[in-house]
């Protein structure tokens, strides 16, 4: 969770002050329509993921911590990615 709002507030930090771009082709839309459409829809996403997780601790907290180590890591992977390629442009 910390890594998603991480990077929602530095992507619309940055990008209203004209300093990047988004690379997601999802989300690239939301925020070139406005950075608050964008915060409020990642956010909503990153706020329903939490409460899927919340929901599924009691019964399945292992299945939970596994999720959460393997999603913060293909966010990093991805996000490292994107950012090398953009760089390189």
């Amino acid at each position: 969770m910390g890594i998603g709002f991480l990077d929602l507030f530095a992507t619309a930090i940055l990008h209203a002050n004209g300093l990047i771009s988004e690379l997601n082709p999802v989300m690239r839309p939301l925020i070139e329509h406005s950075e608050w459409t964008f915060g409020v829809v990642k956010g909503g996403t990153l706020l329903l993921a939490w409460l899927l997780m919340v929901r599924q601790c009691p019964e399945n907290l292992t299945f939970v911590r596994r999720a959460c180590l393997v999603g913060s890591g293909l966010y990093v992977i991805l996000w490292s990615t994107w950012f090398s390629a953009a760089a390189v442009l």
